[in-house]
């Protein structure tokens, strides 16, 4: 799969990024999570393990758009990603961003400024209940149980019955663990990332 962007382009809009999430971050830390965005090399572990490229995908928790670039990379393609994002300015972010790269010159995927939490409310009708994977990077360690638990019944409400939940996180135990009514399962590690980064899937269909 070719790049998403040249290298010299990679690096900049990575410079760009970082600075924004920095600043991002000083604003609502907790929110944020971290002080810079995810790795390139998380980001690609997390795209890898998107089961069917070719199917509705739902980011939450996009970010600054580099998890997104490497789904597109994946071969996702733009019309059928839609991004979900509850920091304004990094929705502008990716809005300008994304209309950038060669894979979204004709079509780009729809950025959303809202609580992941309400997403049947919030993406286009024609996703919910077609969604076949939600990816995720939203620091789910440091927002309370009960908050988890309505973002995870929310991306339920819009999957297809066999749809699966793709989260990163940068803690090797699941921070779903106390919700024993799904499946879960690491499927990729970096230990060697800064910091180490871990990849879980949940199953929509253990749902109970």
């Amino acid at each position: 799969m070719q790049a998403t962007c040249s290298s010299a382009c990679e690096g900049s809009l990575r410079k760009r990024e970082n600075v924004l999430f920095f600043k991002r971050w000083l604003k609502h830390p907790l929110q944020m999570g971290t002080l810079a965005p995810i790795t390139p090399r998380l980001a690609k572990l997390a795209a890898s393990q998107v089961k069917d490229p070719s199917g509705l995908i739902v980011e939450i928790g996009a970010g600054t758009g580099r998890l997104t670039r490497a789904l597109l990379a994946r071969g996702v393609k733009p019309e059928n990603l839609v991004l979900v994002e509850l920091d304004e300015d990094l929705c502008s972010f990716l809005e300008q961003t994304l209309s950038e790269l060669p894979e979204c010159k004709s079509s780009s995927p729809k950025v959303i400024h809202g609580d992941a939490a309400k997403l049947a409310e919030i993406i286009p009708s024609s996703f919910v209940g077609k969604v076949l994977t939600v990816v995720s990077a939203i620091p789910f360690m440091y927002i309370p149980e009960e908050a988890r638990k309505n973002i995870i019944k929310s991306c339920f409400e819009v999957m297809v019955p066999k749809g699966e939940i793709v989260h990163v996180t940068y803690n090797p135990k699941s921070p779903l663990a106390f919700m024993n009514t799904i499946q879960q399962e690491r499927v990729g590690s970096l230990w060697y990332n800064m910091p180490p980064g871990f990849v879980w899937k949940y199953y929509a269909n253990y749902i109970h």
